[in-house]
């Protein structure tokens, strides 16, 4: 059967084809789905900062008693967290580290709470 030149053998090859891809795509997000702790906080003036990965995508970076709300995806090592504002911070991800160089503030290590 075909659908404006679509068949409908093209659509399943093209949906076993994308299904592992899809698979590792979701498999990959939930191994850093959790919370971390600014490793060294309270440390030398730094301040204790904490980020949560939820598994819907959003995620809350707390510093003391401000929480910020963000969106949050992946890119081989590399997380985004997309702020309510607009802006993106950007942060590699290593083990059970993920390493956000902030602007003005120098290098957050924040490592993955058991």
């Amino acid at each position: 059967m075909k659908i404006d030149g679509f068949s409908m053998r093209s659509g399943f090859v093209l949906l076993v084809i994308c299904m592992p891809l899809l698979f590792w795509h979701c498999d990959r997000h939930e191994k850093i789905i959790g919370k971390y702790q600014a490793v060294g906080a309270g440390l030398e003036g730094q301040t204790a900062a904490t980020l949560e990965l939820q598994a819907n995508g959003k995620g809350i970076w707390s510093i003391e008693t401000d929480n910020a709300p963000f969106r949050w995806d992946l890119h081989q090592n590399t997380i985004r967290l997309h702020t309510h504002a607009g802006g993106i911070i950007e942060g590699v991800i290593d083990g059970k580290h993920i390493r956000i160089e902030m602007p003005g503030a120098g290098v957050i290590l924040f490592e993955r709470q058991e």
